[in-house]
């Protein structure tokens, strides 16, 4: 009996790469950002707010065509806005009713998108869930 010639076997296939839902990943990323946003534009709503007092007062936030010295005080302006701002968002959950105090002020004036905006700002500094609670918020773990 004559022995069948062993044949050499063919190399095993690559393991195909396995393929990422990248449409899935992106909505999911570009949706976070999109959260994101809003929140920081609804800091800045209740710090504009905060800053000029009343809504009657935010259409003075707005100058066109102005000179150097209005120029210094819309610098001015945005400073302040700015840094009040920065306070609310380095700890939102401080006092989540000034921001809904704000929303309401907003609203009852008029101004939904910027009151939209500082309720998605305010609901950065509450709990979501009840199984949450004993979690610190953010800023709060020292």
């Amino acid at each position: 009996m004559t022995a069948t010639p062993q044949l050499p076997t063919a190399p095993a296939a690559p393991t195909p790469a396995p393929v990422l839902a990248v449409a899935a990943v992106d909505a999911q990323l570009h949706g976070r950002n999109l959260r994101s946003a809003a929140v920081i534009a609804g800091i800045l709503d209740a710090g504009l707010l905060d800053h000029v007092g009343q809504p009657s007062k935010l259409p003075t936030a707005l100058f066109p065509d102005v000179d150097e010295d209005t120029v210094q005080a819309i610098y001015n302006l945005g400073v302040a806005v700015g840094i009040r701002g920065g306070k609310v968002l380095l700890r939102p959950q401080w006092d989540p009713t000034t921001l809904d105090r704000f929303r309401d002020a907003l609203d009852q004036a008029g101004y939904q998108a910027m009151g939209s905006s500082v309720a998605t700002a305010a609901q950065c500094g509450r709990r979501q869930h009840p199984a949450a609670k004993n979690l610190p918020l953010w800023g709060d773990e020292q």
